[in-house]
């Protein structure tokens, strides 16, 4: 194993450990030394670092109403992070799925609860299948299914009978 491997694999364990104690601001700086260190993995940096930025934020912040307009703000840099993380580069580099489930989240802070649904439609949450995950993947999955819920709950934009029977119906699953 090459020197720069060694590194490389250091850094990612360290990151993985972070993850799962919720040290953000630690997952930051080890993001940007592993972009520095191997561009390959500038993919999975940008959802590490816009992970950390969101979860920074939000254990500082709840997101509720009255931090809507603080968190539009606060976000955008997580919002670009998660977004480049999320496009065909993203999905071959295994992080494309946490970056739209994390852009979920993101939107629900933000109160763009249809913009939240759409991420989770396009993780294609509602066909995800048991499979062994790391305990960080876990509870972005389980956090997505509760905040999904939550955005169909605040998300009044349908105002036909049958558009609301519909989201009382996607509600109960």
């Amino acid at each position: 194993m090459t020197g720069r491997a060694k590194v490389t694999l250091r850094i990612e364990v360290e990151i993985e450990k972070c993850r799962e104690e919720s040290q953000w601001t630690k997952v930051i700086e080890l993001a940007e030394q592993l972009k520095e260190k191997s561009p390959e993995f500038e993919y999975l940096a940008q959802f590490l670092i816009g992970e950390g930025r969101l979860e920074n934020y939000l254990e500082e912040w709840q997101p509720v109403d009255a931090n809507v307009n603080k968190a539009k703000l606060n976000l955008m840099e997580a919002r670009r992070n998660l977004q480049i993380a999320s496009d065909d580069k993203g999905r071959k580099a295994g992080v494309a799925l946490d970056a739209h489930l994390l852009l979920g989240k993101l939107y629900y802070a933000c109160g763009q609860y249809d913009q939240g649904l759409n991420s989770y439609k396009l993780a294609e949450l509602h066909t995800l299948t048991e499979k062994k995950l790391p305990l960080r993947s876990l509870k972005i999955v389980a956090e997505s299914f509760a905040i999904k819920g939550l955005c169909l709950q605040k998300d009044t934009t349908s105002t036909s009978k049958f558009k609301k029977a519909e989201r009382e119906q996607e509600i109960l699953k």
